[in-house]
């Protein structure tokens, strides 16, 4: 039991970490971590990206429990979903600042082939 537990968690995980790896996804997620929080009009200003492909990935964001929303009038404004997600950001820029040479240079991860 203890096995497919662990299965499920570590598949669970990968998709979490697929959906931030995505260049895209990320800017946003970056965006919205240092904004608080924004329409799709000031995200996809801001990443140079057009609307209809910010809210493609705002909607993976939103399945995979990293983003929430709020209506506003006609506005929806999309934010960070929790301290949790903030804390993952925030864990994952200072181990960036730390090791990012090294991250960089990984031979294994440039050798990837997306699975």
């Amino acid at each position: 039991m203890a096995d497919t537990v662990q299965e499920v968690a570590i598949e669970e995980m990968v998709s979490l970490f697929s959906a931030l790896a995505d260049t895209t996804r990320l800017g946003i997620v970056l965006f919205l971590y240092k904004n608080g929080s924004a329409t799709v009009q000031d995200i996809s200003k801001s990443l140079s990206k057009s609307q209809s492909l910010i809210s493609h990935h705002l909607a993976c964001l939103k399945n995979c429990g990293v983003v929430s929303y709020r209506r506003e009038g006609r506005f929806i404004y999309y934010s960070l979903n929790g301290v949790g997600i903030r804390e993952i950001v925030n864990i994952a820029l200072k181990h960036v600042a730390d090791y990012g040479r090294s991250i960089l240079a990984c031979e294994v991860i440039k050798g990837e082939e997306p699975t």
